[in-house]
């Protein structure tokens, strides 16, 4: 059962309006006899009206939202106004302007409602040019040209390659419109299908710095909804990073998805990393320059390595950074410029102290010649562990980037903090596999630093290395008992690995802070312990926190806050409320099997018409026919509607996938007991003896069993 999942090419969304406007103001052109100029309204956007209809006061606005609710055609200061049906249940008006108001009055009713069709037929026509045929998702056609209308401003765009566990062939195409369902609950913009695994998001206004934090809780949100593999590649465009006629953002992108797929399952790459790799603030020397520094610090047992940076604009007559080193040392020590604003100087024989203080008197020297502009310098020294020559370079970048952290014009020698920030820097890059490694060689220079500890499991974590990960976020708590992120990290950690109780534990602690409320992480860390207490049937512990989190937050939560709400109010006979979070969360996602599941039992036990329960719960099944708990709502809901033969079949589905749940089997009980077959009713309650000894229910049922039994033999 596959067509109930989609959205098929067919009825027009809100979302339409803005993606294709200018298609659908030429197709309505097409379609009049007379010239005209369309204009589109819709209550939704009261908040950004659009230009064309900036002319409008309020009033008129109250009167555009009534005529647009009426569904028949009419007019609104001399512009004839047509109302569009969509999908979800709202409406938008076609407003016709510029026309002669002499052909307009001529323009009579019953013309006017078949012009109605006529324009809504045409614009379906138009989407589904636009709509992938098979998932009814957003083409990449219609991506590209998203990208082309706005060549220039900030924005970033990002492809998404999602991939659950081997699926047979016939549910691949479901698991394709549910990631999709998923991702659309995730962002505002509107998502694309590039084929295969591969989606698209674009998203307007949008900096580098933000799109990296919308991918990184993206990606964790992916992870933990069970995928199997998740790469984003993400290519931001702000008049700098993607200059007109190098490279399209959308190539781009696509580089940056390929670049993400070596990196591990979970991992994300930005495009900025890619281009020019000489300019990455950890790149290696250029073949040219390490030759001329391995020439220098050939056969010495013992060299150090410093590394002047100019950070700013030195005055246009003096003597480059290079100049003014060569000068400084003479012919003492080899200088290797690498571009105008960096220079190695190799000192060979130093020791690290020695270095530090010659690196640190030279720069001195070098103050007074370029005015406002400062000189950082990174120091590194070989040997240092069992590192090879040429990564002392690296360190000295490494250097460089922890003295940014003390402000411009800083020495800074490399050490165990140097790694950390450059592993933060690789993690902040999705490269998790570079930040491993420079948290492991961090903490081989020092085994007792608790920051390197927690940075190495979260990117142990991310590369789907939780035991390793648990085992360090332990080390941390051993030395620090309380310490926040490692029991946030911990309990993460445990979570993925399906850990439920030993998750609920480390969440309860980190819950239980003062500082829990205001941190970044209350969110999240609420959320997933509704979700765990949810799992474990504490639903009244769940509604406390859920509560608390609608209070604060909820648009940032959405769907998956009220998908959560409405199980947790359903499992504590808060019915009413559990409908309208559910319905919420349906809004939000009309693909989210559950939702649809638990709301159409609710529509049963409300009485609020069993065909609304059926539908909700066969499309449901629809979309996921895994989970036991959806075959046992159906069953419930067709007894409840009298369709025994239905109800026996959907529950010997349930009982195959989960037979020893106690409501699954005394649904059984009963149903089997409605078709008179007391033998298959009997074997259930007994079975429910088996697992709950003094079950009051099943002991009644089988009492009047056995009563109706005697009555037939005497």
């Amino acid at each position: 059962m596959i067509s109930s999942a989609y959205s098929p090419p067919g009825r027009l969304r809100l979302q339409d309006f803005d993606l294709l406007q200018r298609h659908f103001r030429r197709e309505i052109k097409h379609l009049l006899p007379v010239p005209a100029s369309p204009a589109f309204w819709c209550r939704k956007w009261e908040g950004r009206i659009p230009d064309d209809l900036g002319h409008f006061g309020e009033d008129d606005r109250i009167r555009l939202d009534a005529l647009t609710s009426a569904e028949q055609p009419g007019r609104i200061n001399g512009e004839v106004l047509i109302p569009l049906p969509l999908e979800d249940g709202e409406q938008v008006a076609v407003l016709l302007r510029d026309i002669d108001p002499a052909l307009s009055e001529k323009m009579a009713d019953e013309w006017l409602r078949e012009l109605r069709g006529n324009i809504l037929g045409s614009l379906e026509r138009v989407r589904n040019d636009f709509i992938h045929p098979e998932t009814g998702m957003y083409s990449s056609r219609l991506l590209r040209e998203c990208i082309a209308r706005v060549p220039t401003g900030p924005r970033a765009l990002f492809f998404i390659g999602a991939m659950h566990r081997r699926v047979p062939a016939t549910t691949g195409l479901l698991n394709i419109a549910q990631t999709a369902r998923l991702l659309e609950a995730s962002t505002p913009g509107p998502v694309f299908y590039l084929g295969g695994n591969i989606y698209g998001i674009l998203q307007e206004a949008t900096t580098r710095s933000q799109a990296l934090v919308f991918a990184r809780k993206l990606l964790g949100r992916l992870k933990r909804q069970g995928f199997q593999r998740v790469n984003i590649g993400i290519a931001v465009h702000d008049d700098k990073r993607m200059p007109a006629g190098r490279t399209s953002l959308y190539d781009a992108c696509w580089r940056a998805l390929e670049t993400a797929e070596s990196r591990g399952p979970f991992s994300l790459c930005e495009t900025s990393v890619l281009g020019e790799r000489e300019m990455h603030p950890l790149a290696k020397p250029p073949p040219d320059r390490a030759r001329l520094m391995q020439r220098a610090w050939a056969g010495v047992e013992k060299f150090g390595l410093l590394l002047y940076r100019l950070e700013g604009e030195p005055p246009e007559q003096e003597l480059s950074l290079h100049d003014a080193l060569r000068h400084s040392t003479g012919e003492q020590f080899t200088v290797v410029p690498l571009s105008r604003s960096e220079t190695f100087v190799v000192l060979p024989g130093m020791s690290a102290a020695r270095a530090e203080a010659y690196g640190k008197e030279l720069k001195r020297r070098l103050v007074d010649r370029f005015g406002d502009a400062q000189v950082a310098l990174g120091i590194a020294c070989w040997p240092c562990l069992d590192m090879p020559k040429i990564e002392t370079a690296i360190n000295c970048r490494r250097a460089l980037m922890h003295g940014s952290f003390f402000g411009r014009g800083s020495a800074t020698v490399f050490d165990h903090i140097s790694l950390n920030v450059s592993g933060d820097h690789c993690f902040d890059e999705g490269d998790f596999r570079q930040a491993v490694r420079d948290y492991q060689t961090g903490l081989r220079m020092a085994p007792e630093d608790i920051n390197l500890m927690n940075s190495l499991g979260v990117a142990l974590a991310e590369l789907n290395r939780h035991r390793q990960a648990i085992q360090l976020f332990d080390s941390v708590l051993e030395r620090e008992s309380g310490n926040f992120m490692a029991l946030v990290n911990k309990g993460f950690a445990l979570r993925m690995l399906g850990y439920k109780d030993e998750a609920i534990a480390c969440f309860e602690r980190v819950s239980r802070r003062k500082k829990f409320p205001a941190s970044p992480v209350f969110s999240d860390i609420s959320l997933q312990l509704a979700h765990l207490y949810c799992l474990d049937g504490r639903y009244r512990k769940a509604l406390l926190l859920l509560e608390k989190l609608e209070r604060v937050n909820a648009d940032k939560q959405g769907f998956h806050l009220y998908r959560l709400l409405g199980e947790a109010y359903a499992e504590t006979g808060q019915d009413a409320k559990g409908m309208a979070a559910l319905q919420r969360a349906v809004r939000l996602n009309p693909q989210d099997a559950r939702s649809l599941s638990t709301l159409g039992e609710l529509y049963a036990r409300a009485g609020q018409g069993n065909d609304i329960a059926l539908s909700l719960c066969a499309k449901a099944l629809a979309i996921d026919d895994k989970p036991w708990k959806y075959w046992y709502r159906l069953a419930l809901v067709r007894a409840d509607a009298g369709d025994l033969a239905g109800s026996a079949g959907a529950i010997r589905e349930s009982l195959r996938r989960n037979g020893r749940d106690v409501a699954n089997l005394l649904l059984a009980g009963r149903i089997y007991l409605e078709q008179g077959a007391s033998g298959k009713a009997r074997a259930m309650y007994n079975r429910v003896l088996k697992l709950v000894p003094e079950h009051h229910e099943a002991i009644r049922a089988l009492r009047e069993l056995s009563g109706g039994i005697k009555k037939k033999t005497g």
